[in-house]
């Protein structure tokens, strides 16, 4: 498609990506559309995402910087990973998961796409050399995510409580059973405890006078209607038991022996 045929939204992002993929590449990152992507450790993705708004919400005009990290037996839950390794992940493949100004500094840059696009290519380019880069360059292998992970938690901002589940997964993919257990158990009982905590104290809801939440009480299994008699915090008993199923199933797949003491 020629220039002239591509939106000037396209025609901009085209801009800003030949600047950022001109640091990127000297890196070992590889473009395939707008994701930038390199393998470190032979099979950990490092990934760099250029999102040009989101059609399906409506929003367009705008750009955002999507980042990730994906340990395949992390992102996939399996000890033995056994499909092979593709060309490039996308970011939503990703286990760790962040975007551009949540890192470092907790609110997302969004940038006006009618705005100078060299200008924005270049503070793309500053801010991933200042704060993504060497973040990236910790994260480089399994054993560094598992020692400096924690360190970085807007950078992992989706997943930062999968910690133990996940190093649980590294584990296995070593063949270390006994500690991939431990692990997962560790995360199991987390899990079940905040679950415990739920059913018995409730979470805290904030609410405007007058305004309501409708929910499914997990004390009496039935749908419930609250509303607020005044401004401020109600009490809702909406524990989800999914995930602790979701790892009741994953330990049976993976063999884990659960204990919950």
């Amino acid at each position: 498609m020629s220039d002239t045929k591509k939106s000037p939204t396209t025609q901009s992002v085209d801009v800003i990506q030949k600047i950022v993929y001109a640091y990127l590449k000297p890196l070992g990152f590889r473009k395939h559309g707008r994701t930038m992507h390199r393998f470190v450790d032979e099979d950990i993705s490092q990934v760099i995402t250029l999102q040009n708004g989101c059609p399906a919400k409506g929003v367009f005009g705008v750009l955002w910087v999507d980042l990730g990290i994906r340990v395949p037996e992390c992102a996939q839950r399996q000890f033995v990973v056994t499909a092979p390794l593709k060309k490039y992940y996308h970011e939503y493949e990703c286990n760790i998961r962040s975007t551009l100004g949540v890192f470092p500094d907790g609110k997302e840059k969004i940038y006006d796409l009618d705005e100078d696009s060299e200008k924005i290519g270049e503070d793309i380019v500053k801010q991933l050399e200042n704060d993504v880069i060497p973040v990236f360059d910790v994260l480089n292998s399994r054993d560094a995510i598992l020692a400096h992970r924690a360190e970085f938690p807007r950078f992992d901002r989706f997943s930062n409580h999968l910690i133990l589940l996940e190093e649980s997964m590294i584990a296995g993919r070593r063949g270390d059973l006994e500690e991939a257990t431990r692990l997962f158990n560790a995360h199991y009982r987390n899990v079940l405890a905040e679950y415990k905590r739920k059913i018995e104290y409730g979470s805290q809801v904030y609410l405007k006078k007058g305004k309501w939440i409708m929910y499914r009480n997990a004390r009496t299994n039935e749908t419930e209607k609250v509303i607020a008699a005044e401004d401020g915090f109600v009490t809702i008993y909406d524990a989800n038991r999914g995930h602790l199923s979701h790892l009741e199933k994953l330990a049976k797949e993976l063999e884990i022996e659960l204990c919950t003491s």
